[in-house]
């Protein structure tokens, strides 16, 4: 499926996922889990434009079906959502660092169809990793509310059109074939575009271009803290998009901690 441009994206249906940093179990346990579907329980419900239609939180990554009007605020939520989380899990785990691989991942929903198939893949998670044997066990995801009629009524008329909504949400949970319109979190890729987007305009912001950074150890370094903070990416994936070589960064690190590297010994 062609991706979306985020900043391209309208209102919508959005299947989402957030990872842990390199796999790592994030949320491992039930505390970490409830803190964390507290925290976008708590965010979605401060934005109208959004409204949080299903969930389900595994070991190392969560699922979300999200419809939204205004990206801008899914984006603002998400941020606050991963940062508040990330602080709370780094506390817990007398860790530092970055806890989320990349912001999140998102692709917009086609049809009908592909929405029912993303609210059962959502759902099924549990099942699929065989933590449970059925829907109904796993705690951590939205179907037990759908099941208690725990469901704000936004929710229920954004993917059913109606208040009586059971019979179709079983029947879809029964019948759920699935597709390959659904992505799988093992399939998530970096989104090189986006990131070259956000290199041009920092490149921009400071008055040079991809030539100059290569040249410039210094700016390698700055430009490397910044997708690092803003995408998590790692040195590998810094190197393959700034054109260097992959042990570029490691290098000038060293030499950064052996001699000190400013502005004024940048090369």
């Amino acid at each position: 499926m062609a991706r979306v441009s985020r900043k391209n994206m309208s209102a919508s249906y959005i299947h989402m996922i957030t990872q842990g940093i390199d796999r790592e179990n994030i949320f491992k346990n039930p505390e970490y889990k409830n803190e964390y579907i507290k925290l976008v329980k708590e965010m979605f419900g401060k934005y109208n434009s959004l409204c949080l239609l299903c969930y389900c939180i595994m070991d190392n990554h969560a699922h979300f079906l999200v419809y939204m009007k205004d990206y801008k605020e899914l984006s603002k939520a998400m941020a606050r959502i991963n940062t508040t989380y990330g602080i709370f899990y780094n506390k817990r785990e007398n860790r530092v660092g970055y806890v989320f691989r990349n912001r999140y991942y998102t692709q917009p929903i086609k049809n009908e169809e592909h929405l029912y198939n993303a609210v059962v893949y959502i759902h099924r998670n549990p099942v699929k990793a065989k933590l449970v044997k059925e829907m109904r066990e796993y705690e951590y995801s939205s179907y037990q509310q759908y099941q208690q009629e725990n469901i704000e009524e936004k929710c229920i008329q954004l993917l059913f059109q109606t208040q009586n909504y059971k019979e179709k949400f079983d029947f879809i949970h029964k019948n759920f074939r699935e597709k390959r319109d659904i992505f799988d979190i093992d399939e998530i890729p970096i989104d090189i575009k986006e990131i070259e987007e956000f290199v041009e305009k920092y490149c921009k912001k400071i008055g040079v271009d991809k030539r100059e950074i290569r040249e410039n150890n210094y700016l390698i370094i700055k430009v490397a803290q910044e997708l690092k903070k803003e995408y998590a990416c790692k040195n590998k994936e810094i190197a393959k998009i700034l054109g260097i070589g992959k042990n570029r960064i490691i290098d000038i690190n060293k030499k950064q901690r052996i001699e000190g590297l400013s502005p004024k010994s940048q090369k």
